[in-house]
């Protein structure tokens, strides 16, 4: 082969190269909509995107929070016959992500406004499979749903990791995201979110995303009640327990949170943490909320003794997971301390 020939190779491989590298960033940023983004969180998007006017309240977490809180209920409470009264919005999705949860926060301040408080689902600490996507705490689509800007942030959500860790982690975020792009790309995933018209609501409107509740299920509830209460004895005899605070896999949900509590207060936005607790856990000691508050500067909200055995008489679809009569009662608790909060403030 001569060299003139070699050398036309080159170029042509260089080309190649920088249009496959532009095509990939040029998709990068075309993903960064926010309709790419939430291609598979529909009504999130649908909440945030296309309905107007502020919010009063905004409640974020997993799916325990997408059947266990009201916001209809929340509203009635905190309103307390005031009219129009305050609207609230519970924008919860299924699995755990305090990242994604912080970025809908903020994606709807930016598109809506949020004027009183904020309401933060608290996953307890726990060891999970190790694998880096459930690990840290990550929404399954986390690399997806958040803007690629938050992914240069990533590494010191970890402290304690090693560097080639935290590096590994942020190149998977990187081939993840444009796994996603593609996919979002090639199926037409976010389409449907073009064909969604602004609409203008009447004031005073409270929503969610919940749609119907979960089928309920009798007998794992009662297979629960067999794993977790001893022979012989009652829910009742079981004492307040502590919860792990300060394990390395939890690192970037806590350092999330301090961020969303600073965020808040930036903003003049009061912000509470909340436990929806499984059905037939114990209650909450109070070392583990003193713990909570020495940790992050703010209380932790979990329900009462005498709440728990209300919400434990028939209130769980299953055991994660509140239906009609259990949301009612957790909603309507919930409300009483957020319209407590309002006042002491």
């Amino acid at each position: 082969m001569s060299r003139s020939h070699r050398h036309l190779i080159q170029i042509v491989c260089g080309v190649l190269l920088l249009g496959i590298l532009g095509g990939v960033f040029a998709l990068v940023a075309w993903s960064d909509q926010p309709r790419i983004r939430y291609a598979s969180l529909k009504c999130v998007y649908r909440q945030i995107y296309t309905y107007q006017g502020p919010i009063d309240v905004v409640v974020v977490g997993t799916s325990r929070t997408k059947y266990g809180v009201s916001p209809q209920e929340i509203s009635t409470v905190i309103s307390d016959g005031k009219k129009p009264p305050e609207v609230v919005l519970n924008l919860a999705r299924s699995w755990r992500g305090t990242q994604q949860m912080f970025q809908e926060i903020k994606d709807v301040q930016r598109e809506r406004g949020i004027t009183q408080a904020i309401v933060v689902e608290y996953s307890r600490e726990g060891v999970v499979v190790a694998t880096s996507q459930r690990y840290y705490d990550y929404h399954p689509e986390h690399a997806a749903l958040v803007p690629i800007d938050e992914f240069r942030t990533d590494p010191e959500l970890k402290p304690r990791e090693p560097a080639y860790l935290r590096f590994r982690d942020l190149l998977e975020l990187g081939q993840l995201r444009v796994d996603f792009s593609l996919d979002r790309w090639l199926s037409g995933k976010a389409d449907a979110n073009l064909t969604i018209p602004v609409q203008e609501r009447s004031v005073g409107v409270s929503d969610g995303c919940a749609g119907k509740d979960r089928p309920l299920k009798k007998a794992a509830n009662a297979s629960w009640r067999k794993r977790v209460v001893p022979k012989g004895t009652t829910w009742e005899e079981r004492q307040p327990v502590s919860w792990p605070i300060g394990m390395i896999n939890n690192d970037a949900q806590r350092q999330a949170m301090k961020e969303m509590i600073v965020w808040a207060h930036d903003h003049g936005l009061e912000i509470y943490f909340t436990l929806i607790p499984r059905y037939l856990d114990p209650p909450a000691s109070d070392d583990y909320l003193a713990r909570f508050q020495q940790t992050f500067g703010v209380p932790l909200m979990v329900p009462p003794k005498d709440v728990l055995a209300d919400l434990n008489d028939g209130g769980y679809s299953d055991p994660n997971h509140l239906y009609e009569p259990g949301r009612v009662i957790y909603s309507r608790w919930l409300g009483e301390q957020i319209k407590a909060g309002d006042a002491a403030n």
